[in-house]
Formats: C-alpha cells, structure tokens, sequence
C-alpha cells in the first residue's frame, strides 16, 4: 500500500487537472475571467446569453445524450454574483430534439422570451418549427412550450435586436431544402414585430426571405446608426458573409457578399458595443471548431483591426500533440454598462464555457 501511495505521489504532479464545471466565475492567467457551466445532461451546444433588468444574466443552451438525439432539452442558468445556477430543464419531448435556443427579455412588456427549434428525433433540420415559452418573472417560472413558427425548415440561432421604430428584428434561417428560389438551399429569412411587439404570437410577426442568401445561415444582426449589418454563416465553408439593410422593418437588404474572415461553417455572433464598434465572435479558419476568437471592428465591419484567440487547445501542454481535435463553438455575446464583454460558447460538448473579457483586453491584451 505504501508503494502505491508512493507511485502516485510520482504521477500527481504531472496530472492536468480538468477544470470543475461547477458554475463559478474564477480569474484567469490572461486577465480574462471564466466559468463552466454545470451540465445537466451528456452532451451541451449552442447557448444564448441575455441581459436582464436586475442586471444578472441568463444562458440557455441544449442539452441531451448527443445532439438531434430524443429528449434534448433546452436548458436555463443565471449568473447569481460569481456564480452561475445550476441549469434547470424548460422544454424536452421524448422522441423530439430541442435545439439553438434563443433569449430575449422584452423591455416593453417585461417578458423574459425563448425560442427554439424542435425536430424528430435524429430527422436533421428539415422539417424543424419553432417553438416559444416565456416568463414574467425573470424566468423563476415559465410557460408551456408551444409551436410557434411551424413551417417546415425554421430554425432560429442568434439574439433579437430592437429596431429605432421600437419594435424588434428576429434573423433566422430555413433549412427545408424545397424552395426553389433558393436552389433548394438553406437561405436566411429576418421577422419584424413592431411596436406593439406581439412576440409570443407568430401573428405579431412579418417574415421577409433574404434574396441571394442561398447557403448562408444563421445570421447575426446588428444595428447602426440608420442602418443594419447582418452577417452569416456559410454552408460552403469560405468566408463569414455580410449584407445590409436601411429599412425599419428589415425587408430589403443588399446582396450579402463575403468578407475578409473566413468561416468554417459554424457559428458566429456579432453585438454592437457601446463605443460604436462592433464584436464579433467565430472561428478565424475554414475547417475545425479550434481556436475560437474575438474581433472588434472600429468602421462599421469593413476590417478587424484586433483578433484575439478566446480559446485555442485546452492546455499548452496538450497543443503539442499531433493534430489535436478540440471544438469551441456557437458563441453567444454582449456588452454590459460596465464595460465587460460577455462570450459564452460549446466547450468540448461536455459543457458551456463562459468568459468576461474587455475590449482593451481584445486590442490591447490588457
């Protein structure tokens, strides 16, 4: 027994320890700040973060034995001082998948809202709705999930944005592969709800498809001054695309055209901050979910005059492997009054990693 004890007091040392994915915000080496979150199922992906008015935040991410497999579930966390709740199940159905959730509070009508997609189980993109729950009570409680979008195909990613006329834009995407005006590609579609903001009801929307968006998905808008920028995923794996708009509702746009960043047919999030630049999070390569970065654009997403790796290897021991396989992916962000940068993004599949960060820390390193 000695003789064990011994030998393992050899191996100790050189043990990597995992990080606990216990929900606490603890300091990092590199002056950033990060969390895990506690999984409540297998396997976790594509988490949402929301500001709420009492200042916390809230997450929502899916959950389940693998993705597209029955009884994934979107799950819900807040941010409680410095540590993140555990997460607690709002919509699973056996024999269904949950999948890209998407939170937004309603500052008109105090709702707390979230969207998904639901799908058979293990039947891809195709035939998804979306579905709708909400909260009037910061989400401690929630409404029964119900169908909402039920077209064949509709699939939401990324956050809702307030437009100037005080309603709202919702970009998401169809992946029914029948149109033909698309080629029988997934193509981009972008809801408006105006003033009123009849949310919960899909009667409350007007749905507008993106000409020439044929194979670009999942776009990520912000708003500018007078305008609108929405950028897109790309199902070739080439380059994150671009495309804006003037219109207050949100239904006429330029053709999207490919910008310098390329992309590897994952996920992206863009959010505008409050110095007027604006923050980007994606994976700066066309294949592989390693690294993950952050960008900041200071002319409106023309260029990116700073990059930084959020995320690259899981240790700088394990970087010097051949060929590692890691994946950080389908980030969510945004900016509080204080500055902070929040990104939350998959870590490995085994849990949601979430980050504070600033955008001296991006540019400057600091």
């Amino acid at each position: 027994m000695l003789r064990y004890l011994l030998c393992l007091a050899c191996v100790l040392p050189f043990v990597r320890a995992h990080p606990a994915f216990d929900g606490v915000v603890r300091p990092e080496p590199d002056g950033s700040f990060s969390a895990y979150m506690i999984p409540p199922y297998k396997d976790s992906h594509a988490s949402t973060v929301e500001l709420l008015p009492d200042g916390r935040l809230a997450a929502a991410w899916f959950s389940g034995e693998k993705e597209e497999a029955s009884g994934c579930a979107i799950v819900f966390s807040r941010l409680n001082g410095t540590s993140w709740s555990k997460a607690a199940t709002l919509s699973k159905r056996d024999g269904y998948s949950n999948q890209n959730p998407v939170l937004f509070f309603d500052t008109v009508h105090k709702k707390l809202h979230l969207f998904h997609s639901q799908a058979k189980a293990e039947s891809g993109e195709s035939e998804a709705a979306i579905w709708h729950l909400e909260s009037d009570d910061l989400g401690n409680t929630w409404s029964e999930p119900k169908a909402w979008l039920t077209s064949p195909g509709a699939f939401p990613r990324n956050r809702i944005v307030p437009t100037l006329d005080g309603g709202v834009v919702f970009p998401f995407y169809n992946a029914s592969l029948s149109n033909p005006a698309f080629g029988k590609k997934n193509y981009a579609i972008f809801g408006y709800s105006g003033p009123d903001r009849n949310i919960g009801s899909v009667d409350g929307w007007k749905f507008t498809p993106l000409a020439g968006s044929d194979d670009l998905v999942q776009p990520s808008t912000v708003h500018l001054n007078n305008s609108w920028l929405t950028f897109f995923r790309d199902r070739r794996a080439k380059h994150i695309y671009a495309s804006q708009g003037k219109d207050a509702d949100a239904s006429h746009w330029d053709k999207p055209e490919p910008t310098q960043l390329p992309n590897n047919n994952a996920g992206i999030e863009a959010n505008l901050l409050m110095s007027g630049h604006i923050v980007l999070v994606f994976n700066p390569q066309t294949s592989g979910r390693d690294p993950l970065a952050i960008g900041i654009s200071k002319d409106q997403g023309k260029s990116w005059s700073c990059i930084r790796n959020l995320q690259h290897g899981v240790s700088a021991e394990e970087l010097q492997k051949k060929k590692p396989h890691y994946e950080f992916s389908y980030p969510t962000v945004l900016q509080t009054k204080d500055g902070s940068i929040h990104v939350m993004y998959t870590y490995l599949r085994q849990t949601i990693k979430y980050k504070r960060v600033t955008e001296d820390w991006i540019c400057n390193g600091q």
